[in-house]
């Protein structure tokens, strides 16, 4: 078919950091509404070019040498200078947020991206007709993943739609149905799609063009659109045989919600907002989280009074002539030692391990490079709520578990000496904190305890979520390691402080 070239890459160069050579000078042209498939041997190159039109290709490390010149209309690109990211990707995988329902997932897309056109909304509507908009990922079915995932990324709104393995482990049915789908969404929406696929039968009668990229000579190579053309160009370059990966087919089911309200854009500060607030709740606020480091702060209150006085060294009047002075040391010891260190190592222990494994598995999910694709700062957001709550909830949990430590204390003593009243628990228990005296000019540095401890074990967790991760078992290793660097970082920080102020 005859379409004017809308897109244009001339002189294309990929080379990786170690020197090898995927793609050299070679050239590709997508008219308005094409459809284009991508293929060639394991390795060749192919989601490497996949991931330079999307703006993914990782250069931070170690750099990848790129040249060649991309023209979209009026726009055009250096692509040896500048990030291009003019294509919207649907991962292999999906990469959808699973903390997040149907339509809030495409509703961070959306408050992210320029407003789209009436037109637009509808072609995303009509792919989401069978699926509840409050519907969780982890409830929708595979084919449902999947349509998600297309909207998710058509309302990005980016000329060019880039698909990676879309077919991968479908019956030919559905296959031939999701090639009509991507075909029927670029002709009524003028926008052109590269798919990358290795198992191509159901897709031919569907395309416009099949570009083969050659291992041997590094080139992008125009083939005819039927299979015997293609087999016999895959079979000379080496043709791979990749293992298919299994995918439920759609399950229809009564819609419960409108999707039209949820496709209304509204301000993106807003899911800053919402992770705050999920992670308030994930961090510190969850009943159980409480319930743990409260349980702490009582046992702790009450173990310090109870083997404080419940000595035999020097007998019932000795106990009761160093009362006032051993009430006002155990006092000073809680409030100043004892809870702020239990509490933050119960809080780091429990949420590194939290952090590392969530951050963990939207790495190893490619979600933050779905966020990335779509113009999302997601680490940004994430990483910053996560660090306010760690620094607020740190806080927050200290005061209450000394209040809760304070109050086990007091009972704990009531039990040793019944007879004395409770005014003189509390005039020598916090006698060491009054203003004037040594620990209550000091107070402030529990709170500089806290707050380090705090931040030290959120970025230890935040850095061990982040790294790159290949499989569960480094998303393992990684959870490990947070935590025994976090507990450690806490200990330190708080027997500096200790040793130095007191």
């Amino acid at each position: 078919m005859s379409i004017a070239s809308v897109f244009a890459i001339e002189g294309l160069t990929i080379i990786t950091p170690t020197g090898k050579v995927l793609v050299q000078n070679t050239n590709l042209a997508l008219g308005s509404d094409e459809v284009a498939l991508l293929v060639g041997p394991s390795g060749s190159g192919k989601s490497t070019i996949i991931k330079l039109l999307s703006g993914l290709l990782e250069d931070d490390k170690e750099p990848w040498k790129i040249e060649g010149m991309l023209r979209h209309g009026e726009q055009q690109y250096d692509l040896s200078e500048d990030r291009c990211d003019v294509g919207g990707l649907v991962f292999q995988n999906y990469a959808l947020f699973d903390d997040l329902t149907a339509a809030a997932n495409l509703g961070i897309a959306l408050d992210h991206a320029d407003r789209p056109d009436p037109t637009l909304v509808e072609h995303t509507l009509n792919l989401l007709a069978d699926i509840d908009p409050n519907q969780t990922i982890a409830s929708s079915s595979g084919g449902q993943r999947q349509r998600i995932a297309i909207a998710r990324t058509l309302l990005a709104n980016r000329p060019l739609l880039l698909f990676d393995e879309p077919n991968a482990g479908l019956d030919p049915y559905t296959a031939q149905r999701l090639g009509i789908l991507i075909r029927d969404l670029c002709r009524r929406m003028g926008r052109p799609a590269l798919i990358v696929a290795h198992h191509v039968d159901d897709l031919l009668p569907l395309v416009d063009k099949v570009y083969l990229l050659d291992p041997h000579n590094h080139k992008l190579q125009t083939i005819p659109v039927n299979r015997e053309a293609v087999d016999n160009a895959l079979l000379a370059a080496g043709k791979a045989n990749p293992e298919p990966e299994l995918l439920d087919h759609p399950q229809p089911q009564q819609v419960k919600g409108s999707w039209e309200q949820h496709l209304t854009p509204h301000s993106a500060k807003r899911w800053f907002l919402r992770y705050l607030q999920e992670y308030f709740w994930i961090l510190w606020g969850a009943p159980m989280m409480l319930l743990y480091i409260f349980s702490g702060a009582a046992i702790l209150g009450f173990v310090i009074m109870w083997f404080g006085f419940n000595y035999d060294l020097l007998g019932d009047a000795a106990r009761s002539f160093v009362h006032d002075e051993a009430l006002k040391g155990i006092g000073f010891i809680e409030v100043n030692i004892g809870v702020p260190l239990i509490v933050c190592i119960l809080m780091i222990a429990r949420n590194n391990a939290i952090i590392t494994a969530d951050l963990g598995n939207r790495v190893l999910s490619s979600q933050f490079l779905a966020m990335r694709n779509l113009h999302v700062p997601g680490q940004i957001y994430i990483t910053s709520a996560i660090m306010v709550n760690m620094l607020v909830g740190g806080i927050i949990l200290v005061a209450a578990s000394l209040a809760i430590s304070g109050l086990t204390a007091f009972y704990t003593w009531q039990m040793i000496f019944p007879a004395q009243p409770f005014e003189l628990w509390q005039e020598h228990f916090f006698r060491a904190m009054l203003p004037g005296t040594k620990g209550g000019d000091k107070l402030i540095w529990v709170v500089v305890k806290v707050l380090l401890s705090s931040a030290a074990g959120g970025w230890v967790a935040i850095r061990s979520g982040l790294t790159r991760k290949d499989s569960v078992i480094a998303v393992n290793y990684a959870i490990a390691r947070s935590i025994i660097l976090g507990v450690t970082a806490t200990l330190i920080v708080h027997a500096g402080i200790a040793v130095i102020v007191y």
